[in-house]
């Protein structure tokens, strides 16, 4: 493949997954800016590494896990990391526009799972995947991601509201 072809592909890999992996991103770190640079790190891996991909699933599925995998070296990295209030940045960077009080509610209840549980519920819930593609795109068991799921659901629960799931971004 030559420069100019790489180019293009690099195009068509940020105008098709950008949107996807800035949100996972950005609720797994609660920080624009930590977020754009993990998403850096991943299409700079994405560039140098040049993985052979057997589908367009097989491409997505890479560019979510090291996208998660480089939120998890960041966080290992800065372990006193800051954490901002999702009030303090809903204006900055727009995310919950339009909400009602209900997603805004709903929001921050995921805003508080850890990572693990963070993935599974926005790709479930939020980006509308099945369990089937969930696993597949985090190569966990389809167990795994019923179970993560599960407790999710169970620690939302005891912070006195019951998640129903339903669509935060449009």
């Amino acid at each position: 493949m030559n420069q100019k072809e790489r180019n293009e592909d690099l195009e068509r890999a940020i105008d098709a997954y950008s949107s996807m992996l800035y949100k996972i991103c950005f609720v797994i770190l609660k920080n624009e800016q930590d977020t754009m640079d993990v998403l850096q790190e991943t299409y700079l891996a994405y560039m140098t590494k040049r993985p052979y991909f057997h589908s367009e699933e097989h491409k997505k599925a890479w560019l979510i896990k090291v996208s998660q995998n480089k939120c998890r070296e960041f966080l290992r990295f800065h372990k006193k990391h800051a954490s901002i209030p999702l009030e303090e940045v809903e204006e900055s960077i727009g995310i919950t526009n339009g909400f009602g009080i209900e997603d805004r509610e709903k929001l921050n209840l995921i805003w508080n799972l850890n990572v693990k549980l963070k993935s599974v519920v926005i790709l479930y819930y939020v980006e509308g995947y099945s369990v089937k593609e969930v696993a597949k795109l985090l190569n966990i068991s389809e167990v795994a991601v019923k179970k993560r799921l599960q407790r999710a659901r169970e620690i939302l629960n005891k912070l006195g509201r019951e998640y129903d799931g339903g669509i935060i971004y449009e």
